[in-house]
C-alpha cells in the first residue's frame, strides 16, 4: 500500500538517522567534550579584544543570541510536528485504531494498540529531537567559529587604530603620536597575537570536521531519501491525512541540510576574509619582521576552511542546491514509475 510504505519508510528512515547519530555520539563522547572545551577556549582568547571593544563584543553577543535562536527554533519545529502527526490516525480514522507511522499488519493493530501507539510517538520524538539536537550543535559551532573569525579579521583591520599606553604615566595616545619604532613594536606584537588567534581557530576547524564529518554525511543521505519520498507521497498519495502528514514534515530534512551548508559556507566565507583583512591593514611603511610575519598570515588564510561530509563531499551553499536536485530527481523517477 503506497501511503502505509511511505510512511514507514519515512518514519524507519529518521529513526535510523538518529539511531546513527546517537551511535557516533556515544562512541566519541570524549571528542565532543573536547571540542566544546576548545571552543570556550577559543572565545576566551579573544575575549580581551573583545572586552575593550564594543564592536567586537556585539559580534560575539550576537553571534550567540543567533545560535540559540536557531536551536530553539528548530527543536520546536520539530516538537509541533508531533500536533500533526500523532492525532491525525485518531481523528481521521476514529474507530479504525490506525497508528501513527507504521500499522501492524499481522493482527490489524488489534493487540496492545495502545502500548504500541504510545512506542511508536515516544520513539519518533525521541530520535527525531536527537537527530536535531546534534545538527543544532554543530551549525551553533560553526555559528560561534564565525564570530571568531569575524572578530579576528575586525582585529587585524584595525593594528593600525589601537591605542597605545604612553610611557609613564596612564594616559593614552593613537600610533600616530608614538615613536616609530615603538609603534612598529606594538604593531608586530598585536599581528603576532592575531596570528596565534588564527592558528588555534585552524587547529579547532581540524577536530571539528573530524568529528562532524560521519554526523553530516548520515544526515545528507538520509534527508535527501526523506524529502524525495514526502514529496512523493505529498503529490501522489490518495489519503489525505497521509499527504498532510508529508507535506508538513517536509521542510525538516531541507531545513537540517540547510543548517550545516549554511553554517559551514560562512566559516569558509569568514575564513578567506581574514586573508583580505591582513592585505587591507597599514603595512606598507611597517618593519620588515612585521612584513614577514604577514604574509605568513595571508598564505595560510588563503587555504580555504572547507568543511566536508564524510570527507568526500564539500559542506557549501553549492552542496545544498545539489542535494535539494538530487532529491528531485529520485522523485521524477517514482512519479514515473507509479504512472506505468
Amino acid at each position: 500500500h503506497l501511503e502505509e510504505t511511505t510512511l514507514v519508510f519515512i518514519f524507519t528512515s529518521t529513526c535510523s538517522c538518529g539511531i546513527i547519530k546517537m551511535v557516533f555520539f556515544v562512541r566519541n563522547r570524549q571528542s565532543y567534550s573536547l571540542m566544546a572545551r576548545e571552543v570556550a577556549g577559543l572565545i576566551a582568547l579573544q575575549n580581551g579584544a573583545s572586552s575593550k571593544d564594543p564592536a567586537l563584543a556585539a559580534i560575539l553577543h550576537d553571534s550567540r543570541k543567533h545560535a540559540f535562536r536557531i536551536t530553539m527554533g528548530m527543536l520546536l519545529f520539530m516538537f509541533s510536528q508531533c500536533f500533526i502527526w500523532y492525532p491525525i490516525p485518531i481523528v481521521a480514522h476514529a474507530g479504525e485504531r490506525r497508528l501513527p507511522f507504521s500499522q501492524h499488519g499481522w493482527d490489524n493493530n488489534s493487540n496492545f494498540y495502545e502500548l504500541s501507539y504510545t512506542l511508536q510517538c515516544v520513539s519518533g520524538l525521541y530520535m527525531s529531537q536527537i537527530s536535531f539536537g546534534l545538527d543544532c550543535l554543530f551549525a551553533s559551532i560553526m555559528i560561534l567559529v564565525t564570530a571568531q573569525l569575524k572578530i579576528l579579521r575586525r582585529r587585524i583591520l584595525k593594528l593600525h587604530k589601537e591605542v597605545i599606553p604612553a610611557d609613564g604615566n596612564d594616559s593614552f595616545r593613537r600610533w600616530d603620536q608614538m615613536p616609530a619604532d615603538k609603534c612598529y613594536d606594538n604593531m608586530y606584537e598585536r599581528l603576532c597575537l592575531c596570528i596565534d588567534s588564527h592558528q588555534h581557530i585552524l587547529r579547532f576547524v581540524k577536530h571539528l570536521q573530524v568529528t562532524m564529518s560521519p554526523i553530516a554525511m548520515t544526515q545528507f543521505a538520509s534527508s535527501v531519501v526523506i524529502a524525495c519520498m514526502a514529496l512523493f507521497q505529498s503529490t501522489y498519495g490518495e489519503d489525505i491525512s497521509a499527504a498532510l502528514k508529508c507535506a508538513s514534515y517536509l521542510p525538516i530534512p531541507g531545513g537540517q541540510v540547510y543548517l550545516y551548508c549554511w553554517a559551514a559556507n560562512s566559516v569558509t566565507e569568514n575564513g578567506e576574509s581574514v586573508s583580505t583583512a591582513a592585505y587591507s591593514c597599514s603595512w606598507v611603511e611597517c618593519s620588515a619582521r612585521f612584513k614577514h610575519a604577514l604574509r605568513i598570515l595571508i598564505v595560510r588564510a588563503q587555504k580555504p576552511l572547507v568543511l566536508t561530509a564524510g570527507h568526500l563531499y564539500p559542506i557549501n551553499r553549492g552542496a545544498f542546491l545539489s542535494l535539494l536536485n538530487a532529491s528531485y530527481s529520485y522523485y521524477a523517477l517514482l512519479g514515473q514509475m507509479n504512472k506505468r
